[in-house]
């Protein structure tokens, strides 16, 4: 594999194409056989955060390849990445480790923070609000 960094840009370039999905999904596979592991959490967020209405799939791969490493840092990254940049596709991957965990309110005090903080984008408010019920 060239360096997560790499495939990364290689994402980026096609983020606004129809191809999209398609070179994410052999993106992903890439990062997964490098074995790279869950050091690619944070820079793969951080990605997502720069693009926060894109369509990474339902759920998609890159969450399908982060979801491995639940319950092995993987809520904790996710946490620092909806405080720091929510973006819908990350909150609805918060929801998705609330609805699994034993820490539910831990949770569901993030979704209520994005709700309330008016400098984040309307849509992204709304939809941590419709996780809220």
């Amino acid at each position: 594999m060239k360096s997560l960094n790499d495939v990364i840009e290689k994402m980026e370039r096609e983020i606004d194409t129809d191809n999209f999905i398609e070179t994410m999904d052999h993106c992903i596979q890439e990062i997964e056989e490098s074995g790279v592991g869950i050091r690619a959490a944070e820079p793969l967020l951080e990605f997502m955060e720069r693009h926060p209405f894109a369509d990474f799939g339902v759920p998609g791969s890159i969450v399908h390849f982060l979801e491995t490493f639940y319950k092995k840092g993987y809520e904790e990254i996710l946490l620092r990445s909806v405080k720091r940049r929510p973006t819908i596709h990350t909150i609805w991957m918060l929801n998705r480790v609330k609805n699994g965990a034993q820490e539910q309110q831990k949770y569901m005090n993030v979704l209520k923070e994005i709700v309330e903080n008016k400098k984040i984008e309307k849509e992204i408010r709304e939809t941590a609000e419709e996780f809220l019920d």
